[in-house]
């Protein structure tokens, strides 16, 4: 009788912590929370590539910024962190949760921070900045989910969500929703000391 009652328990539990709902975590470890800024770094062999924003064809990073962009240079542009906003009530980020993601303290430039997908044809897209922070806007909604090791981001529904993939353009990266392509794999980080050193 009493090795039923495990069997069921253990059975219950499992298969409340199914894929797909496993929690993020950043590069300390620590579970990634909503409302909270962190740094993404591209998992690569080329170091020092972040997430930024700035104006696209600018080295300015004070300029009204239109894209998110993956940085190889330091110089060029300072990482810019970004938030996680959720479309259910959770103190934690899990994987494949419907989520927004918008660069935090959006300037006075038009463009409300929030990523949005402008598509270009039916299997490719491009990240912009003019989202909405509404759940029902399907263009900004992406969600995360794990790789070997890292992350990467989605977008769509479905499934055959797009992936979350980078442009060729040396030395400053756009970002697209592409089907098909490559993962660019992703990590999070809290603090860019932690991450660097």
């Amino acid at each position: 009788m009493m090795i039923s009652f495990l069997f069921v328990a253990i059975t219950t539990t499992s298969g409340v912590v199914s894929e797909g709902n496993d929690v993020v975590y950043d590069g300390e470890g620590d579970p990634v929370k909503p409302n909270v800024p962190y740094y993404i770094s591209f998992m690569t062999s080329d170091y020092n590539m972040w997430i930024c924003r700035m104006q696209y064809g600018s080295t300015d990073p004070n300029s009204c910024p239109q894209q998110p962009l993956m940085v190889t240079h330091p110089n060029l542009a300072a990482p810019t962190p970004v938030m996680f906003v959720l479309a259910n009530k959770s103190d934690v980020v899990r994987e494949s949760a419907k989520l927004k993601i918008k660069f935090v303290g959006p300037r006075q430039c038009g463009k409300s921070g929030f990523w949005k997908v402008v598509q270009r044809n039916s299997s490719e897209g491009e990240v912009f900045l003019n989202g909405s922070k509404s759940m029902s806007h399907n263009d900004s909604t992406f969600a995360i989910h794990k790789t070997n090791e890292y992350y990467k981001f989605t977008f769509g529904d479905g499934d055959y969500p797009t992936t979350i993939s980078m442009t060729n353009d040396y030395p400053i990266y756009r970002l697209l929703s592409k089907r098909l392509s490559g993962e660019m794999e992703i990590y999070f980080y809290k603090n860019l000391t932690t991450s660097e050193g």
